[in-house]
């Protein structure tokens, strides 16, 4: 019994000196991410041609100006993301880009929200759009 009680007595103090689990740093921000070749890469294969956009957005993936607001990261069904938030200077509100990556930068997908339109970039399935849609509010 007394062996026991010395086990968890020991446990305890263990447990009390061993370090704090670091806590989990956001995602950076989407400029920031581009600055990683893999996530430039993703995203200029989403956005490299593509006409049916704003001109801020190939701007900003540029190294240009844009509204950086804090991503985040999640798992859906095993698989890791990274969302980057950026919106038009001066119009935040009616001009927004939501870009999903994987978490490793080797796809991208993106939804832009205006005031009165939603747009899907990148090639995706039912599922994607849906998961883009979520991410995005609408």
């Amino acid at each position: 019994m007394h062996r026991v009680r010395l086990f968890w007595l020991v446990c305890l103090v263990l447990m009390a000196a061993a370090p704090p689990a670091p806590a989990q740093q956001a995602p950076p921000g989407l400029d920031v991410l581009l600055q990683r070749p893999a996530f430039k890469e993703a995203w200029d294969k989403v956005f490299r041609r593509e006409r049916n956009i704003d001109r801020w957005v190939h701007v900003f993936g540029g190294g240009g100006e844009g509204i950086v607001q804090p991503g985040r990261a999640f798992t859906r069904d095993g698989v890791g993301y990274i969302v980057g938030i950026v919106c038009r200077p001066q119009d935040c509100e009616n001009h927004k880009l939501f870009v999903l990556f994987r978490d490793d930068g080797s796809q991208a997908w993106a939804r832009w929200v205006g005031k009165d339109l939603a747009l899907t970039y990148g090639p995706s399935t039912p599922a994607m759009q849906a998961l883009l849609v979520e991410v995005a509010g609408r």
